[in-house]
């Protein structure tokens, strides 16, 4: 395994870091001849969208892979080199190395491009969720579950509610106020970022253990209730007065109802009765519905994830397995998040934050709320359900990663002017260290693996 690890280090910093270099001086001697030949139009990649396209997705997957293969040799998930990937090529670290890169690599008409596919990627990804958040629903249910879930939201909740009371005349965005924001800022620090925790637990091996089920069915239970409270706050910003808000809350329950009832059933009679296993057709009815559900939603007002999610959890949880649409739609997801990734990277620049005492104190307090509550509030829920103290402590450690659903929910309270610039950043950094904090934690806990007797 170790041989493994130092060749694919070698290959990073003997081959892709070299040829990295390489790309960017072309590209930054490409930049200085553009002003140039700006009249002609021969080397301005705004005259090209489809080839300034084609490059910017070249490099942007090419790099989230090499970026994931580094992050899995370090003990991180992959989407954690991906992450940090994105962040890496915007003005945080790749404008401040090569000033005029960022602008060359991504002019406007490539970020739309860019944009639109990360929005195709969001929504796949959250309808795999709605999957999960089912099938660990059914999986495992019981007391303990219930008070671990509701113990992860419910704790960092109040206390991010808390904190943003105060920090909301400094931090809030221009349609944040004192409802919204210290709301919002509870809703991210309630978060759990269950693909991110499936895929450590998978590391771990410990997905089919008591530890691994509880954590995932926790998880998959207080995000379906976070998007709920995202979508109140959403419909509280967009400046609803309270028969407004009623309004848009019996709607948003009425599309819910007829997505997780009617549709559910429907769905259900044609792909188990009428529709022959493994046929393209079962892919091409989620593609069609979760779509088509995640625009219906964005005409109502109700934020286009949330639709990818509820029709996510009324797909059929118990289809053949030649049915599934996971592999396909998964594997479209992951080729298509880096470009959320490299979007949310050219939102914020974590650099531009002004590290004055306020700034540094705000990050260390935001930081210490979302490990304590997460973490001390899961383990005493662990341990008053009958857990020993490592497992309560390994489950409330697995809790604490907020990963890429973070991201998401950051990205959306952001765009909606929920929180400003200062915030978003100092969230951001909060959400990446409780994410990689996760798997070293849990190792030093010495959480023991699950062997699956059947191989």
């Amino acid at each position: 395994m170790w041989p493994v690890g130092r060749r694919t280090i070698g290959y990073g910093l003997l081959f892709a870091v070299p040829l990295l270099v390489g790309v960017l001086l072309l590209v930054q001697g490409l930049g200085g001849r553009h002003a140039a030949t700006d009249s002609t139009g021969t080397l301005t990649l705004d005259n090209h969208g489809a080839a300034a396209l084609l490059l910017a997705i070249a490099v942007v997957v090419g790099a989230a892979h090499l970026a994931g293969r580094l992050a899995v040799v370090l003990g991180q998930p992959q989407v954690i080199g991906e992450i940090v990937m994105g962040v890496a090529l915007g003005p945080t670290l790749l404008e401040r190395l090569m000033p005029g890169t960022v602008e060359w690599l991504f002019p406007p008409n490539v970020i739309g491009g860019i944009n639109a596919l990360a929005q195709l990627g969001l929504i796949f990804f959250m309808f795999s969720t709605g999957q999960e958040a089912v099938r660990s629903n059914r999986d495992q249910a019981g007391r303990e579950g219930v008070l671990i879930a509701l113990t992860s939201l419910l704790v960092p909740f109040v206390a991010g509610l808390a904190v943003g009371l105060p920090l909301a005349a400094r931090f809030a965005g221009t349609a944040g106020d004192s409802l919204t924001f210290p709301l919002f800022l509870g809703c991210a620090l309630s978060i759990t970022a269950f693909p991110v925790l499936a895929r450590i637990l998978t590391d771990l091996r410990m997905e089919g253990g008591r530890v691994g089920r509880l954590s995932l069915f926790a998880a998959a239970f207080g995000d379906a209730l976070c998007w709920v409270l995202l979508t109140v706050i959403l419909l509280l910003a967009q400046g609803h007065g309270m028969v407004g808000l009623w309004r848009s809350l019996l709607l948003s329950t009425g599309v819910a109802v007829v997505i997780l009832w009617p549709i559910r059933l429907l769905l259900a009679k044609v792909l188990r009765r009428h529709v022959r296993p493994g046929t393209p057709l079962v892919l091409t009815i989620a593609v069609v519905g979760v779509a088509a559900s995640s625009g219906i939603t964005a005409l109502l007002g109700i934020h286009q994830l949330i639709g990818a999610f509820l029709f996510g959890l009324a797909w059929p949880p118990d289809l053949p397995s030649e049915s599934n649409v996971n592999r396909p739609l998964g594997v479209m997801s992951r080729l298509l998040l880096p470009c959320f990734f490299v979007g949310f990277g050219l939102s914020v620049d974590l650099g531009d934050l002004p590290f004055s005492w306020g700034t540094l104190g705000t990050l260390l307090l935001l930081l210490a709320v979302a490990v304590v509550t997460k973490v001390l509030g899961v383990t005493l829920a662990g341990l008053l359900s009958g857990m020993d103290r490592r497992d309560s402590a390994t489950l409330g450690l697995l809790m604490n990663a907020r990963g890429l659903t973070e991201l998401v929910v950051l990205g959306i309270g952001h765009d909606s002017g929920l929180v400003n610039d200062q915030m978003f950043g100092i969230l951001t950094i909060v959400t990446l260290v409780t994410t990689l904090m996760t798997g070293p934690g849990v190792r030093r806990l010495g959480a023991t693996p699950v062997h699956d007797p059947t191989g």
